[in-house]
């Protein structure tokens, strides 16, 4: 083959592979939970750079073979491969809650992890040799490397709009044995009809795919009770997967209901369960003209600010399945305005459940809009009476939950400091939560959601803040409303008639002190809150849009005790554990390997050798946390999770690939390490400069925000493309042409910074992750000159 047939089936196998996995990891968010797809990108790094340790160690028998042949049986393997994964692991599901609980839920999530650790080896190891092989075209082979993976970001998110996640996972896993036969036809005709029969047997999957691939959630997921329920809805886009179902029984008892009184007497409202990936929970209420028939509103504690803002001008955010709009015009509300981020529930409440929801979407007191809540309102000048957010959560992964675990711009000290700024000056606030205490009674995600409030109101000059707050809950939910002006008397009296005639208990309350009340008022009340914070057993401290982890609330130092996120369960696997036991994994895997590349090494190389190493774990780091902390911070600016994703994958891997591909000729005119110093800075003034300066561009269009992300993030990603390609071009002056072992150690550092990046931003913020990130390019600028 030539070398621009070489560079083209490259493209689109590195295509594929990144299609895919952004697949897989909206699967697992459907079928497990959502920081599991946190988890397959870590294994799909470290299964890169366990493909170079094999190419390594079996190079010498690889040479006996025509490498063009070698690399095609890879890329047609690769797809296969995938597709068996996939049926290993949705026939052999774990339940995540109960790994550390179970014996044999922990042996299912380590075969999990193997099954498609097997596939991405053999991309990883297909992909290298590819580079191996030619070392003299390595720019122009690692830039169709980069390119293509850019491709693959957009080609992920179109295929899944159109066809949905499993649809789009198969297609893409079949490319790849079709990309092998087209390529393969002209030179090895037996070979090419056994890559037509692998990938025309992955196509003859599809009609049957929801057989073979159950996407089925194992039970400690809601939609476990769905399965036999009356689907009257379903869609899958790149967001979600968005399944509406007719259920009666659990209705009965007011389950969607969150908060209803004990005490309610009003006959609960016919209505349909919408779940997001399986596991996020929103109602629609059936419309009815009887009398009394919305009166169950009266005991929903989510509601009392309509009681206190009669008539009011509205701001619902995550409107869902339109019950929070109801409710507003339940209380006579003059006009809504109506903000949901998942078009599939828009598209659902618009067209096939309009009637059912008496049109509530279409309703003309109502302005419904399809939006991110945060850029929404960072874009609004509109004034409001209430400002209502219940429940609204991240808990399902979006396309950005490829590199997350729960970021939410929507629960920031920014945010609830802009909610403020739109209200009227006598406006209320209001908030929902779970009451999840851990196991020695310690409020979680209430304290956290308390001090939140606390401190915002101190950014807008409510600097005692102790008349201007009230807290409550019902049951496992609560409730928190805040005000600009301190709640007069009259409100107060509404507030505890209501407590009192539904049963609710106050959390915190001006005047009234009980057991439950003891936390929030020692914050409130305390002259050191830094100090309260640092010995309160769980991280509650107020997040910041540079460490929105609203849902993280355990500490580091506390990360053996396994305490669940969800209401009634003290014990379970959450994605700060999962990051933990990911770093011991890479700790375990960096030591075999150390083993391995010091074998591989001749004795008198080894030290030099471990400082290459080094510079490609280096450079793994650095590239990674630019990608990582670009992808989440960028969705406030964005206005989406899936243009932050999109956009910044595309633009890091297409100015990456165009810098390997300028690598050579530029590595003639000036010297790289230099080059690489200068990128650090440019990471520097970007993260701690530039990015905090975008807010004052959220008014401009959306083409515009984008090209501003591209322009600022081309120089740097350029930089860093140059970074391998010129490692690779000095190996091989000095007559080394095996860098199987300094491919894996990129790969470790890669997945390693995808782990490390999340913890510092959890821990610490994204400022952190992009000064690692030029720190990782100092030292590796210094490491190339020894090269």
């Amino acid at each position: 083959m030539t070398i621009r047939q070489r560079v083209a089936i490259l493209a689109v196998f590195s295509m594929s592979i990144l299609a895919s996995e952004i697949a897989l990891t909206r699967l697992f968010s459907v079928i497990f939970w959502y920081h599991f797809g946190f988890l397959i990108l870590s294994t799909a790094l470290l299964g890169f750079g366990l493909g170079g340790l094999l190419v390594s160690t079996f190079k010498s028998r690889l040479a006996d073979f025509d490498p063009d042949r070698v690399i095609l049986w890879g890329v047609g393997a690769s797809g296969v491969l995938l597709v068996f994964a996939l049926y290993l692991v949705t026939h052999n599901k774990f339940s995540p809650l109960f790994v550390q609980d179970s014996a044999q839920e922990s042996a299912k999530l380590i075969l999990a992890t193997l099954a498609f650790l097997v596939p991405f080896t053999a991309m990883g190891a297909t992909v290298l040799f590819t580079l191996q092989s030619w070392p003299q075209q390595v720019g122009k082979l690692y830039a169709a490397n980069l390119l293509g993976s850019a491709l693959g970001c957009l080609a992920a998110l179109g295929v899944m709009e159109l066809a949905g996640g499993l649809w789009a996972y198969l297609l893409l896993a079949a490319l790849m044995p079709i990309l092998a036969f087209v390529a393969s036809w002209k030179l090895w005709r037996r070979d090419a009809f056994v890559f037509a029969a692998l990938g025309l047997a992955l196509l003859l999957v599809l009609p049957a795919m929801e057989h073979l691939f159950p996407m089925n959630s194992p039970s400690d997921k809601p939609a476990a009770w769905a399965r036999n329920k009356e689907l009257v809805f379903t869609d899958w886009t790149s967001l979600s997967k968005v399944d509406i179902y007719a259920e009666q029984e659990l209705h009965a008892s007011g389950y969607g209901l969150w908060g209803l009184s004990l005490k309610n007497t009003a006959p609960l409202p016919e209505r349909l369960a919408v779940l997001i990936d399986h596991w996020a929970y929103t109602t629609i209420i059936r419309d009815k003209p009887d009398s009394g028939y919305y009166d169950f509103y009266d005991a929903l504690p989510m509601y009392l600010a309509y009681k206190i803002k009669p008539k009011a001008e509205a701001l619902v955010m995550g409107s869902g399945g339109g019950m929070d709009i109801r409710g507003a015009l339940h209380y006579g509300a003059r006009h809504v305005d109506a903000v949901e981020i998942n078009p599939s529930i828009v598209r659902a409440m618009r067209t096939d459940l309009e009637d059912y929801s008496g049109g509530v979407y279409t309703d003309s007191r109502v302005t419904s809009y399809l939006a991110e809540g945060r850029h929404f309102v960072e874009t609004m000048e509109k004034q409001y009476d209430i400002v209502q957010l219940s429940g609204v959560d991240t808990y399902s992964s979006t396309q950005a939950g490829a590199f997350a675990l729960s970021e939410n711009y929507l629960y920031t000290v920014e945010a609830v400091t802009r909610y403020l700024d739109l209200m009227k000056d006598d406006g209320v606030l209001t908030l929902t939560r779970w009451y999840s205490p851990g196991k020695n009674g310690h409020p979680r995600f209430s304290m956290r959601l308390f001090t939140l409030i606390v401190d915002s109101l101190a950014q807008v000059g409510v600097t005692d803040a102790a008349r201007n707050v009230v807290f409550l809950r019902s049951g496992t939910f609560t409730v928190i409303l805040a005000k600009k002006q301190p709640f007069t008397e009259k409100e107060l009296l509404r507030l505890e008639s209501d407590v009192g005639r539904w049963g609710y208990l106050f959390l915190y309350h001006p005047e009234i002190k009980n057991d439950d009340s003891l936390y929030f008022d020692e914050y409130i009340n305390s002259s050191d809150r830094q100090a309260w914070l640092e010995a309160y057993p769980f991280n509650v401290a107020a997040p910041t849009d540079d460490n929105p982890f609203f849902f993280e609330h355990r500490k580091f130092s506390k990360i053996h005790h396994f305490q669940s996120f969800l209401p009634g369960l003290t014990e379970g696997l959450d994605g700060q554990t999962i990051l933990v036991l990911l770093l011991l994994e890479l700790l375990l895997v960096a030591g075999v390997m150390l083993v391995i590349s010091f074998r591989l090494a001749p004795p008198r190389r080894r030290l030099s050798g471990g400082l290459r190493w080094l510079y490609f774990v280096l450079i793994g780091l650095g590239f990674m946390f630019v990608e990582i902390g670009l992808s989440q911070q960028l969705i406030l600016f964005l206005g989406h999770p899936v243009y932050a994703l999109s956009v910044v994958i595309f633009g890091v891997l297409l100015f990456s690939g165009l810098g390997a591909l300028a690598a050579p000729q530029l590595a003639r005119r000036i010297p790289i390490p230099p080059v690489l110093a200068l990128g650090a800075g440019l990471i520097l003034v970007m993260s701690h400069g530039l990015i905090p300066q975008l807010a004052s561009l959220m008014q401009w269009g959306q083409v515009l925000r984008m090209l501003v992300v591209v322009l600022m993030m081309a120089p740097i990603a350029f930089i860093m493309g140059l970074a391998f390609p010129e490692a690779i071009r000095r190996l091989t002056a000095q007559g080394i042409r095996d860098f199987g072992v300094e491919w894996a150690w990129n790969g470790l550092g890669s997945v390693a910074a995808s782990v490390l990046a999340v913890m510092v931003a959890v821990s610490i913020g994204f400022s952190v992750v992009f000064t690692l990130a030029a720190i990782c390019y100092v030292l590796a600028a210094i490491l190339l000159v020894r090269l």
